[in-house]
């Protein structure tokens, strides 16, 4: 029998997802184009994309403990890979042909390296959007959780976790010049594995098998790595806040009180078109806002916001799920799996979106334990390196 869906996901979803909005269209579109004027007011701190990236390690956590790699791989691919695609082509055509004179330079063939997530790999390739960092990332991680899920067991595990935190950190002596190490560690985004430690970590702890005191070690190292490879500590600091409430929802009851209650149906409307949004809210809603700078910055904002949340329903409607349901009415997965393993172990996914319920934890209740941010963000989200880990430790 399916669990309930918990509501307490779709509101951490959301606030990630309205953080990255609200970054883009108050510091990164006016940083970049002076032609938006300047905002009503400045949000600088960049933690949601990040958080999306936790929240899509800990969900994926959940999927792969049910023993089924493949067809976990094949349902993240199959929601997240058309939207991607279709929401890349669209940004990179209103690039093209609508935002105002020298905004752009993208070609073809940037397009193309975009599409196929190969854009990390290739340092002249242009990015058609700055938000799809996270999709290279977790499909990376998606694709090692599958094939690591059955491999590494037991105190493997904790192993693992702390090697996605400390060795990103040891690595990138070597990245400081162009060479093989440093090609690695951008195309596979090995500066962002400590997210999927803390998306990791914190599954295990909801599930009674990490302590809280290694949790909180675990979190505290793993803000550190990610203060030390942004070095933006105000942002690490935001996420490590986003993140308090990530343990409160995975190791607490649901959220399933009044306010919250009372928006129950928007909240989750909004956390179910969360991808969406993500994709095409950045470089488009820039565009948009240009056209309306006129009017003034609350109204550019309005815009922006509206924008995002329209395109972000019909990418939702007419292609993420629709695809989605296509790609999985066969009852092989393994074929699909098995075809996205061959043509891309480095290629990028992540649903910030419909991800569903999460069981509830049989640990205690609430810990007061700090932890990283975990959404959609990500996303999300968001690569995901350590997913493997997690599945073996559930049996």
């Amino acid at each position: 029998m399916p669990t309930k869906r918990r509501i307490n996901w779709d509101v951490l979803r959301i606030l990630a997802v309205l953080c990255v909005l609200l970054q883009h269209a108050t510091h990164a579109g006016p940083s970049v184009h002076s032609e938006l004027g300047p905002p009503p007011f400045v949000f600088d701190v960049e933690f949601g994309a990040s958080a999306l990236v936790v929240i899509s390690a800990f969900f994926a956590c959940a999927s792969l403990a049910k023993g089924e790699p493949a067809r976990f791989l094949r349902n993240r691919l199959a929601r997240l890979v058309p939207a991607y695609v279709v929401a890349a082509t669209c940004t990179y055509t209103v690039l093209r042909y609508l935002a105002p004179n020298g905004w752009s330079h993208l070609q073809p063939r940037d397009l193309l390296f975009n599409a196929l997530m190969l854009q990390n790999w290739f340092p002249g390739v242009r990015l058609v959007d700055f938000s799809y960092w996270t999709l290279p990332v977790q499909v990376t991680g998606f694709v090692a959780g599958a094939l690591l899920v059955s491999r590494i067991r037991g105190r493997a595990v904790k192993v693992l976790l702390w090697t996605l935190v400390v060795a990103p950190l040891v690595a990138r002596v070597w990245t400081v010049e162009p060479g093989a190490i440093r090609t690695l560690y951008d195309g596979l985004g090995v500066h962002r594995a400590q997210l999927f430690a803390i998306g990791v970590g914190i599954w295990l702890w909801s599930k009674g098998r990490l302590g809280d005191w290694h949790l909180f070690a675990l979190l505290t190292a793993s803000l550190g790595a990610q203060a030390v490879h942004t070095a933006d500590l105000r942002s690490t600091i935001g996420l490590g806040v986003l993140l308090i409430g990530v343990c409160a929802a995975a190791g607490g009851p649901d959220w399933d009180v009044l306010p919250v209650r009372a928006l129950a149906r928007p909240i989750k409307w909004l956390a179910g078109i969360s991808y969406g949004v993500y994709l095409v809210h950045q470089e488009i809603g820039y565009v948009v806002m240009a056209k309306v700078a006129r009017f003034g910055p609350w109204v550019e904002l309005a815009v922006f916001a509206g924008t995002a949340v329209v395109l972000g329903w019909l990418l939702t409607k007419f292609v993420e799920r629709p695809a989605h349901r296509a790609l999985t009415a066969s009852r092989r997965p393994a074929a699909l799996a098995g075809l996205v393993l061959t043509a891309r172990l480095h290629t990028a996914q992540s649903h910030l979106g419909s991800v569903g319920a999460v069981p509830f934890s049989r640990a205690p209740l609430w810990r007061p334990v700090s932890h990283p941010s975990t959404s959609a963000a990500a996303p999300f989200t968001v690569g995901d390196v350590s997913l493997s880990a997690v599945s073996a430790q559930l049996r």
